[in-house]
Order: C-alpha cells, then structure tokens, then sequence
C-alpha cells in the first residue's frame, strides 16, 4: 500500500512495516515473527524492489524487535539501527528468551484469527545486534535526498524513538500513543514516566505531519493525525485521573488492576496475553503512584 511517493506499507492488519526511500530504503518498525511473515507474502509480490539497507527498530519490546531475525533472512545485507538504551536491552539474553516466548504466543493468537494461514518455525538467538546507534537529532540517508530523522520519543519505554520523513510529512510514531484498541480508543502506556509521555504527545503533535504511520492497527491521514495526538493526550489524561482518584480513595490494587485490565483488555489489545496486559496496567498503577 502506497502512503506517500516515497512510503509504503506492508505487514497484516495488527502489525505495519514501512518501507521508506525508492532506490536504497529503509524498513521502519520490524514487529513480529507473525508480522514479518505476512510482510513476506506480500513483498514476493512487490516489484520493483528497493534495496533494503535498513532496519530501524523504534523501541526495544517484544512486538518491536522479534521480527528481525526472520527480516534479516530476507535482507542479510541490511544494518539494523536502534538507540543506545535498545542496543543494551537487546544484548542481555535473558531478555531476549522471554521476548521470543511472547513471540511465539503473538503467533499462535494471529494463526487462531486467520491472520496467519500457519505459525512461522522461527530460531531464538540468544541477542539481537544493533550495528548503529541511532540517537534523537540523527538521520538515515536514503537515495533522493530523503532524510529520515529521528526524534526523542521516550515516555512509553526509555529507549524509544520516533521518526520524521520532512520530504513527505510522514510521521512514524511508534508506541509514542499508546495501543489503539479501537479506532476511537487507546490504551495509554506509560510505561516510563506519565509526564514524559505527554511531553512526548505534544512535541510530535507540533510537526507538520500528513500521514501518522502507527505501528499496529489505522495508519491516519491529514487531519485526522492531529486527532489522534489530541485523543491519545485525552485518554492518557483520563486514564491517570482515574488511577489517581482510586489510590486517593483507598482501593485495594488488585481491585484497581482489575478494573483497568476489564476496561482495557477488548477489541484488537486481546491480541496479546491476558498476563502481559496484566502486567501492564500495573505498570500504570506504579507510575501514577511515583507522580503523586
């Protein structure tokens, strides 16, 4: 799917992959083994192909990062570019272990759903490598004088960026919103730091953005990108009104991390684990207790 002349997107529809530039390009957000495979189906067909070059992760989470073994067998030339914090993450096994393990459970859930026809055999290597550092205020170069920038995007995890094509008005936005459950509604995630994630909302707002390329589900348009900023900033507001007003009234936090995991866990979020969405909106419970 074409967005713009220099910008299109593959992937199914709970995972997107962008591929930027014409000649020498760069695939922006590598998902999931789940995602990648139906990346594949669709780039077979694709013609003609730009040279991959790039993969440049935005943060270092499960759904972010575990597709990019199975895009560095499609593209063993291409360089893998992260931030420095990512770089860190994704050198400690451990880490790398459980990612694969939610990896394979994503890919179980997109087979049950028909988003996949089959569950990709997929190796776990013990670490990602990151071959360049990628921090906010560089750029990648690409063939026609693209320059995709990167920007400061933390708030959901510490080690995000977010990415801006000027030549196009593209936005690539990560997780820097949330989740979008639905079209009209957002799991707001932050995971980091409450303030910092509306920092972030509001100077990503402030580009002349046309096109909001979000990494899973509705990719947005013109006017519409400014809606979505001012609704993820709304609901982010709301949901840490709401987690405030419980803790100063004394509820109990499983009956609060209950109550958040009812609100949330619905629509496109049940694509993950019940245990990982828990493990979320507690993370959301502690991050408004630091605030207060």
């Amino acid at each position: 799917m074409h967005l713009t002349e220099n910008v299109r997107r593959f992937g199914n529809r709970h995972f997107n992959y962008f591929v930027v530039g014409e000649r020498d390009a760069a695939i922006v957000e590598c998902g999931v083994s789940g995602g990648v495979y139906s990346f594949g189906q669709e780039w077979s067909k694709f013609s003609p192909k730009p040279d991959i070059r790039h993969l440049v992760i935005s943060h270092a989470h499960f759904d972010h990062v575990c597709g990019v073994p199975a895009l560095q067998e499609l593209f063993p030339q291409a360089e893998v570019g992260a931030s420095a914090e990512a770089r860190r993450i994704l050198s400690k096994s451990k880490v790398m272990a459980n990612f694969f393990a939610q990896d394979v459970k994503m890919s179980e859930v997109l087979h049950e759903q028909g988003v996949i026809p089959l569950i990709p055999p997929r190796p776990v290597p013990e670490t990602i490598a990151v071959d360049t550092v990628i921090a906010a205020g560089d750029s990648i170069k690409l063939s026609g004088g693209l320059d995709l920038q990167a920007l400061e995007a933390q708030g959901h995890s510490p080690c995000g960026l977010a990415f801006y094509l000027p030549q196009d008005k593209v936005m690539f936005v990560a997780d820097a919103g949330g989740f979008q459950i639905r079209d009209d509604f957002l799991f707001p995630i932050f995971f980091q730091d409450y303030q910092t994630y509306i920092e972030t909302l509001l100077s990503l707002r402030g580009y002349p953005a046309r096109v909001l390329a979000v990494p899973h589900e509705r990719i947005w348009f013109d006017d519409d990108v400014k809606a979505f900023f001012d609704r993820a900033i709304k609901q982010a507001q709301a949901a840490y009104d709401d987690i405030a007003f419980m803790l100063d009234k004394g509820w109990d936090e499983n009956d609060m991390s209950n109550f958040l995991f009812q609100r949330y866990y619905r629509d496109d979020l049940r694509i993950y684990t019940p245990e990982n969405i828990r493990g979320c909106v507690e993370l959301l419970i502690r991050r408004v207790k630091e605030c207060l």
